[in-house]
């Protein structure tokens, strides 16, 4: 058990027989993607379980212009240097291949957006890897956004969270109280979109990764499917986002050693504990 780095997987002269899943193929080049299908064709030859082809999963900007031609999503996306206008605005700016969220404020018209490219050229910033994106809004009756999120694991479909929050931009809690504890809890307990989720990840044929969304009037929008996504979030928490409180504060206590007993058993994840782990103060100086 363990993860192979890319360089790796194309250098070695024969790979070791077990269950690969091919991770991060946003990050990876064009070339660099036909060198891992080449790889990926040796160990299916070989009988080996492989997950998340490298040229047949869908990345984000193709993923999202699929979903919006099958009806799924409301909202459709671009791509910033094809020059193409929005049907409808408010847009966003993002990157194409992290997941960072969004690089801009809502802009609200075709001027606001030549404003925000024209910021970015002079900054020097590229355009090629830019995706112009029509906000979805997703917030219910009390101005609260929700963002699901479930993992594929070969044919298994696994709930793992609802963040709430006043921003538009979800990435973690920033609103949490013992009802939207509870509902979270309802989430896990009953799956409930997994048969759309199951639809939604055979389209993208991604078989291993985490779809995050939304509901709008109780349909489902997608944002993106991370292919390597975070798995369990014990560390430290980030700097400046409360703590949450009551329940949720205890489900963390309770969790926290089987964290520390798994990062201890787990090398790689005891290093990426270490990497989140914030810096020590510096020490005073001396009287």
């Amino acid at each position: 058990h363990g993860y192979m780095v890319y360089d790796v997987l194309f250098a070695a002269p024969v790979l070791p027989p077990g269950a690969y899943c091919f991770a991060d193929l946003e990050l990876l080049s064009d070339l660099e993607r036909q060198r891992a299908a080449q790889r990926w064709q040796e160990l299916a030859a070989r009988g080996c379980r492989l997950l998340n082809h490298p040229t047949h999963s869908l990345l984000r900007y193709e993923l999202l212009r699929e979903l919006r031609r099958r009806g799924v999503n409301t909202f459709d996306v671009y791509r910033l240097a094809d020059g193409e206008s929005p049907k409808r605005f408010p847009v966003f700016l993002r990157t194409a291949n992290d997941h960072k969220g969004s690089i801009s404020p809502l802009l609200g018209s075709p001027e606001e957006l030549d404003a925000a490219t024209a910021a970015l050229r002079a900054r020097d910033e590229r355009v090629d890897d830019k995706l112009v994106v029509e906000f979805c809004n997703t917030a219910d009756a009390d101005g609260l956004y929700r963002k699901y999120g479930a993992f594929i694991v070969g044919d298994r479909i696994l709930p793992r969270h609802v963040f709430f929050s006043r921003h538009w931009v979800v990435k973690d809690w920033s609103v949490l109280d013992e009802t939207l504890l509870r509902e979270e809890q309802a989430y896990l307990a009953t799956n409930p979109h997994e048969r759309q989720l199951r639809e939604i990840f055979a389209a993208a044929r991604i078989e291993y990764g985490r779809i995050d969304y939304s509901l709008r009037d109780g349909d489902l929008q997608v944002w993106e499917i991370n292919t390597n996504p975070i798995i369990i979030g014990m560390g430290p928490a980030r700097g400046g986002s409360a703590a949450p409180a009551g329940q949720a504060a205890g489900l963390r206590a309770v969790l926290r050693p089987a964290w520390t007993r798994l990062t201890a058993r787990v090398p790689a994840l005891a290093r990426l504990r270490e990497r989140l782990a914030p810096s020590a103060p510096p020490a005073p100086p001396p009287p």
